[in-house]
């Protein structure tokens, strides 16, 4: 049998246990319909100063319930006062986009571009991250997903019936029309795309990632300035870019180029303008 200072120290230890269970409840306590905040930080938005709009979407997860956010200010974004309420989830998910025309999300997570069209502008970014407490950031940082392709046509002057005009027009073709928003992986599709002279020889188009090594440059003669009129000659374009300048469709943020044609000599020349790389990771 217990003494009395036994029973005592009993009941205290019991006293002492008693707040340690309450507290136990409040550190344990499941905070998964508790709200928190994403603030979307953008690490390098003077490269996109004059582009948008921004649409970001918030996939929930395990719930899978989908937010999208359309055309936040990107000076909001960039001031971090832009941000999205999430709860009832652990973890959150999703992608951005950002296009000097608006992008078009027609099926599914997927960018197509219709043909007759260029593709747009386009800068990415995809993220996954924990449901912190109350608040957290997801750094925002645009991977380039397009090439814009300048084709300048030189010694114009040989040909005699063109008059110093360029006789040719060119259609760019390929087997990619867009991309996976949420995963980076071109989409294969038929592209097709003739661009107009901006000055004299000068043609100017935008690119999107290349699923594959399919992509010609098609040279057509016009008709009262070059005697063969129509179709001409076709050439590999990612031939071209890669063994003049070493372009593959794999890096992480694309360049920009500028091809040279002297189209009677038959001689290329391809000047690559890189983008400044972030050490970013392109996903597969």
């Amino acid at each position: 049998m217990k003494t009395t200072e036994e029973m005592k120290r009993l009941f205290l230890i019991i006293l002492m246990a008693i707040p340690l269970i309450g507290c136990r409840k409040v550190i344990f306590e499941d905070r998964i319909e508790c709200p928190s905040w994403i603030y979307f930080d953008v690490r390098n938005a003077e490269y996109f100063a004059s582009y948008e709009p921004v649409t970001i979407i918030v996939d929930r997860q395990p719930s899978g319930g989908r937010l999208s956010i359309e055309s936040p200010t990107l000076q909001a974004i960039q001031d971090r006062s832009y941000f999205v309420e999430v709860k009832g989830t652990p973890a959150v998910k999703g992608y951005g986009v950002l296009g000097d025309t608006g992008v078009s999300l027609n099926q599914g997570d997927e960018w197509r571009i219709p043909i007759g069209c260029q593709s747009d502008t386009l800068y990415r970014f995809a993220y996954a991250a924990t449901v912190e407490p109350e608040s957290f950031t997801i750094p925002v940082k645009m991977i380039k997903e397009h090439t814009k392709v300048t084709v300048e046509f030189v010694g114009l002057e040989t040909f005699t019936m063109a008059g110093g005009k360029c006789p040719f027009d060119i259609v760019i073709k390929g087997n990619t029309c867009g991309i996976d928003a949420s995963t980076g992986i071109p989409v294969r599709g038929p592209f097709e795309y003739k661009p107009k002279e901006t000055t004299i020889g000068l043609f100017q188009f935008v690119l999107p990632r290349q699923a594959d090594e399919y992509l010609s440059l098609e040279v057509y003669g016009r008709e009262h300035l070059y005697e063969k009129a129509g179709f001409l000659e076709s050439y590999n374009l990612n031939k071209l870019l890669y063994d003049l300048g070493g372009v593959t469709w794999r890096e992480v943020n694309l360049p920009d180029v500028h091809i040279t044609v002297d189209y009677k000599q038959s001689v290329f020349n391809v000047t690559v303008d890189l983008w400044d790389t972030l050490e970013l990771e392109y996903e597969n």
